[in-house]
C-alpha cells in the first residue's frame, strides 16, 4: 500500500525542519566571533568620521565622509602593506597634519588633501609606501548589513556566564573553555568603576549590551586569572602588551544608536554597527565598528590600536542559541509520527 499524501507531506516537514536545524547549528560554529572581511579594519566606521589629535594603529575604512587633522593611519602595520589600501573612503575626504604610514588611501568622492599629508614610515618623505586613488571598489553597504546580521545573530545567543554588579564593581564569570556570553544592560555599564572579566585564559568572552543609549567612561578593566585580579596593562609604545587578555574580547551593541566613550582604555573590540559615537580622551585595544565617529572639540579623539579580534575555532563546541529546543522537539515528535504511520501502513499490507 502507497503512503497517503498527508503522510509524504509531514515526511517533507520533517526533512525540511531538519535541514532547518542543522543550518542554524552549522551558523553557530561558522560565526564563532568571525568579523569576517570587516575584521580586517582595525576602525570601520559605516557612516561619516571626524579625527583630530589621534590615530588608527591599522586599516581605517568610513563610508560617508571623513575629516582629519593632526592623526596618523596605519602606524603598526607592516610592510606588507605598502601600496595596499589602508585608508578606504567612501565618499570624501578632509586631510591635514598627518601620515599614512603604510599603503594608499583610496577615496570615493573628492580628495583634499595638503603637503602636511605623508605617506612614508621612515624619516624621508621621499620615500613613499602609497598614494592617493580616487576611486573606491568596497561596498559598504553590503559589509554594513554583513556585519549587522552579525551583531544581531550573536544577540540571541544565551548567556552561560553570570553578571554581577556590587558596589559599583561589575564582574563577568564564565567557566566554558570555549565561548563564554554575558548579557548586561547599559545601565551596568552606566554604573560601573570596575569591570572584572573572570573567564580561562584562552577563552573567549561575547559580551551583549542591551540599550539603545550606552555610556563607557572612568572606570578600569581587570582580569582574573587563577584567583589573581590584576589590571589589564595599556597600550604603551614603545612597550605593547601581547594581546592575549584584549583579542578574544567583544563587546556586541546591538540595540545602540548612541555611544559616548571617553576617559577610558577599552580591553576589548567594540561592535556597535547603529551607534552615532562620541569617542575622545581613551583608548580601544581592538576593532572598532560603529555608525558613525566623531571626537569632542577641544579633545583627542579616541585611538584605536590594532589588537583585532581572534575569530574562535569551529572545533570549540557549538554556541548555545534560545530556542533551539522547541527545533529539536519538533524534529522528534515528527519523526516519531513518521515512524507510527510507516507501522500503520505497514500493517494494512
Amino acid at each position: 500500500m502507497k503512503m497517503t499524501k498527508q503522510s509524504t507531506n509531514i515526511q517533507r516537514s520533517i526533512i525540511f525542519s531538519c535541514l532547518i536545524f542543522l543550518s542554524i547549528v552549522q551558523q553557530a560554529q561558522a560565526n564563532y566571533l568571525d568579523l569576517g572581511q570587516a575584521g580586517s579594519f582595525n576602525a570601520l566606521i559605516f557612516g561619516d568620521m571626524t579625527g583630530y589629535g589621534s590615530d588608527v594603529e591599522g586599516r581605517l575604512a568610513v563610508g560617508g565622509n571623513i575629516k582629519l587633522n593632526h592623526f596618523s593611519v596605519g602606524m603598526e602595520l607592516s610592510s606588507n602593506w605598502d601600496q595596499q589600501d589602508t585608508l578606504i573612503v567612501g565618499g570624501n575626504l578632509e586631510y591635514t597634519n598627518g601620515r599614512v604610514y603604510h599603503g594608499n588611501a583610496r577615496i570615493g568622492g573628492n580628495a583634499t588633501i595638503d603637503e602636511t599629508v605623508g605617506f612614508y614610515s621612515g624619516d624621508n618623505p621621499a620615500q613613499t609606501n602609497g598614494s592617493i586613488i580616487n576611486s573606491n571598489d568596497l561596498d559598504f553597504d553590503a559589509l554594513n548589513q554583513e556585519i549587522l546580521s552579525k551583531s544581531q545573530n550573536w544577540a540571541t545567543f544565551a548567556a552561560n556566564g553570570n553578571a554581577t554588579l556590587e558596589y559599583s564593581q561589575l564582574t563577568l564569570t564564565g567557566q566554558n573553555s570555549g565561548l563564554n556570553i554575558f548579557s548586561i544592560t547599559s545601565d551596568h555599564l552606566a554604573n560601573t568603576q570596575k569591570f572584572t572579566l573572570d573567564i580561562p585564559t584562552d577563552a573567549w568572552a561575547l559580551i551583549n549590551v542591551s540599550g539603545t543609549s550606552v555610556s563607557m567612561n572612568n572606570f578600569g578593566f581587570f582580569r582574573t586569572i587563577n584567583g589573581e585580579t590584576n589590571q589589564v596593562p595599556d597600550n604603551a609604545p614603545p612597550v605593547r602588551h601581547d594581546g592575549s587578555l584584549t583579542q578574544r574580547v567583544l563587546f556586541n551593541l546591538t540595540d545602540a544608536t548612541s555611544l559616548l566613550l571617553h576617559s577610558i582604555g577599552i580591553k576589548g573590540s567594540l561592535l556597535a554597527p547603529l551607534a552615532d559615537t562620541v569617542f575622545y580622551n581613551g583608548q580601544i585595544d581592538g576593532n572598532l565598528l560603529v555608525g558613525s565617529l566623531q571626537g569632542k572639540e577641544g579633545e583627542f579623539t579616541g585611538q584605536v590600536n590594532l589588537y583585532p579580534l581572534t575569530p574562535g575555532s569551529q572545533n570549540t563546541s557549538p554556541v548555545p542559541i534560545p530556542g533551539m529546543l522547541p527545533i529539536i522537539t519538533f524534529v522528534l515528535s515528527g519523526l516519531l509520527l513518521l515512524k507510527r504511520r510507516k507501522n500503520m501502513i505497514g500493517s494494512m499490507v
